[in-house]
């Protein structure tokens, strides 16, 4: 049904959303406002270790990042916290040339030099002006995107750091960079400028943790009064994909918050997350490596747990090739029981991770019908033996009261449902709740999203033929 709404992409572009939240401005723009600023552990930690360095007059100062952690807008920040404490002048071009590097110093500081001077001739303008200022203000430089410097213009910069006291340097400067800095320093014909270099600060992404609290500071800023919520399990979703990046946690709530604007919703869930991040499909192209890099571990570590359970006498090795990359290998049986029979420990251990969520967030549409699981079917000795098929773990619960009330909820949509015991020893026992028997995962995708399950964990399993 045409709602008359424009397209999300279109709602996103026009920022349309502001007069529905009752907002002043757009909370995760990616422009580099320091007001928005979030001191997360690893900014604060940098900031008060610049700020010392500069106080102290130590010189060469480095600040490194990678791409959207925000050190940009941690520059700004500084500048701000400078001000009338300090002479400033910040850089955003270092593709210069040495001259033209050092020219655009001098005039950021209102110094004068003849036109056309020489590289000698700006340093001795330079130095002309510490010997007639009275040095109660230090005079700090920032050069922001320093990895893209050349290196006769980092060797200039070394050259200005040798203006300074019996007792202190009268140039501080600071250079911004991503990683690649730090190879660009480590070069033989610099190593120099390296030894100079007294206060390196690092700035990590944001932890699992803080990004709560990032979004809701944002959001105050940008004028919320505590009406706009980010549900735990979007927040959940915005870290799996962002990796804690600022820059692409911003992208990905102003989407979101689009997505909940289109739905006419104050309150943001994974759904929403999961809509903008299919429209920002493209911006994580070409880099990889981080989502890669976490999913590899994460394999790994299951791996070691798989090989380390031993389950009634029998090791449980297992892969699951579903999304969260989970496995599981079905206990053999020679007789059916009516009792339900219980999950191997690996993947009762993963299920209980996630455990407990409430199904009346996670399904506005959805409900099963409680029944006793089938038997567990035996492991055939070949793949060319097996069939597999998929099935849905909508959630899981502590005890049977929380299944029959879970369950009474989905019967009311009309979906079935039956629920499976999982005894994890210490960890106490569980019931997970599940739904369907599909043959593709293509199907079992296609009835998440239709049942708005998107809690849901897409499990499979191998049948004899």
């Amino acid at each position: 049904m045409n709602t008359g709404r424009p397209s999300t992409s279109d709602v996103a572009r026009e920022r349309v959303y502001l007069d529905f939240y009752n907002l002043d401005e757009a909370p995760f723009s990616i422009t580099p406002d320091p007001e928005y600023l979030y001191y997360s552990v690893t900014h604060q930690n940098a900031i008060d270790k610049l700020l010392y360095g500069i106080n102290s007059r130590m010189g060469f100062l480095l600040l490194v990042g990678e791409v959207g952690t925000g050190k940009t807008t941690l520059c700004r920040s500084l500048l701000d916290n400078l001000e009338d404490k300090a002479s400033t002048v910040y850089i955003i071009n270092p593709s210069l040339s040495g001259t033209e590097l050092i020219s655009s110093i001098l005039d950021d500081l209102d110094i004068a030099y003849p036109k056309d001077a020489s590289k000698k001739e700006l340093i001795n303008a330079l130095n002309n002006f510490f010997l007639t200022d009275d040095g109660d203000k230090p005079v700090v430089i920032i050069i922001d995107d320093a990895q893209t410097m050349h290196i006769d213009s980092l060797e200039d910069m070394r050259l200005l750091s040798n203006l300074e006291t019996d007792k202190e340097k009268l140039l501080q400067i600071l250079l911004v960079g991503q990683p690649e800095l730090l190879t660009q320093l480590s070069r033989p014909e610099i190593r120099q400028l390296k030894q100079r270099v007294a206060l390196t600060c690092r700035l990590d992404a944001l932890s699992r943790a803080e990004i709560e609290g990032y979004i809701s500071r944002r959001l105050f800023v940008a004028g919320d009064k505590g009406h706009i919520r980010f549900k735990s399990d979007a927040i959940r979703r915005i870290f799996s994909i962002s990796k804690g990046t600022p820059r692409l946690i911003n992208r990905i709530c102003d989407y979101a918050l689009t997505a909940g604007y289109v739905a006419d919703t104050h309150e943001i869930s994974q759904g929403h997350v999961k809509k903008a991040v299919k429209e920002l499909k493209g911006l994580w192209e070409g880099d990889t490596s981080a989502i890669s890099s976490a999913s590899g571990k994460r394999k790994w570590l299951l791996i070691l747990a798989l090989i380390s359970l031993v389950y009634s006498g029998i090791v449980v090795a297992v892969w699951y090739m579903a999304p969260r990359f989970i496995a599981s290998i079905p206990q053999a049986e020679s007789t059916p029981d009516t009792k339900p029979k219980p999950l191997p420990v690996a993947m009762a251990e993963q299920q209980a991770s996630q455990l407990g969520s409430p199904l009346e967030e996670n399904m506005a549409k959805t409900t099963l019908e409680n029944e006793t699981p089938p038997p567990v079917e035996t492991t055939a000795s070949s793949p060319d033996e097996r069939n597999k098929t998929y099935i849905i773990r909508v959630a899981s619960f502590k005890t049977l009261q929380r299944v029959e009330k879970a369950t009474t909820q989905l019967r009311k949509n009309g979906i079935q449902s039956y629920s499976r015991f999982v005894d994890l020893g210490e960890k106490g026992q569980w019931y997970g709740l599940y739904t369907g028997s599909f043959k593709t995962l293509e199907e079992a995708k296609q009835f998440r999203t239709d049942h708005n399950l998107y809690d849901a964990v897409i499990e499979h399993r191998y049948v004899e033929k």
